[in-house]
């Protein structure tokens, strides 16, 4: 890991190896950046734009990068135009991007606050191999001008999202944008507690979605990501990983 001083606070660059250690197919180099404050001591900020919650990177998109590695081992995502929603530092979708295993056509991680989507930027850069295959964008939820511009044909689209619920109001926000990018498949990640509105959500979306799995993420994914595997930095930086549990949700379109 490299760290260094940024304005007095210090960045952090992860090497992160996902999937299948023996083959080293998903490599990433991710960036993570201290989470600023408001004047409240409140990271969310008074409006979406002002949430810098996307500067850290959090243990659910970890087990994300997890899954979507294993996923894309087996060539789910071949061909497929991904969008990452809420996307953070982009863990989960630059992971999916970083397969060479029948790699999909292309990428977007998307999030709102600027400071992220240039964090988010500066992540492809520090990977040589996905500078053609990932794209950083900055899309708000509440405007469609500012959305990926994706083909017609919806079965080329595959959505997903880690821990993007965590107030009530956010509900009828991100059902919409599912809905309206109608994608043939919605991969979800969130812990199993302590996310207000997570079941309203979760039923929510069965009204307009087939839930076709929902199971506690398998030990394995909770296991060091870093591809040094120092233990010390990885309970340093992640220790909610080996003590929290997950659950993973695919939806798919009635």
């Amino acid at each position: 890991e490299d760290q260094k001083d940024d304005d007095d606070q210090k960045t952090i660059i992860h090497k992160f190896c996902f999937g299948t250690k023996q083959q080293d197919d998903c490599i990433v180099n991710i960036q993570e950046l201290p989470i600023a404050m408001n004047t409240e001591c409140n990271p969310l900020g008074e409006t979406a734009i002002e949430d810098t919650t996307g500067l850290g990177i959090w243990c659910a998109s970890l087990v994300m990068a997890q899954w979507m590695a294993d996923l894309a081992s087996s060539s789910q995502f071949r061909d497929k135009t991904i969008i990452e929603l809420g996307a953070g530092c982009g863990v989960p979708g630059l992971t999916i991007a970083s397969s060479s295993i029948a790699p999909p056509k292309h990428v977007y991680v998307t999030d709102l606050n600027p400071t992220t989507v240039q964090n988010l930027q500066t992540n492809i850069q520090l990977n040589d191999n996905l500078q053609h295959k990932a794209t950083a964008m900055t899309m708000d939820w509440n405007d469609k001008s500012t959305w990926p511009q994706i083909s017609s044909s919806d079965d080329d689209v595959v959505l997903i999202g880690s821990d993007l619920v965590y107030q009530n109001s956010i509900i009828p926000l991100l059902k919409g944008v599912v809905l309206e990018l109608a994608p043939s498949v919605f991969y979800y990640v969130a812990p199993d507690t302590g996310r207000a509105g997570l079941d309203e959500f979760i039923t929510d979306m069965k009204n307009d979605f087939v839930l076709v799995s929902k199971k506690v993420a398998p030990g394995s994914y909770h296991n060091n990501p870093l591809h040094n595997q120092d233990e010390e930095e990885a309970f340093l930086h992640f220790h909610e990983l080996t003590s929290s549990t997950f659950i993973l949700y695919e939806f798919r379109k009635k």
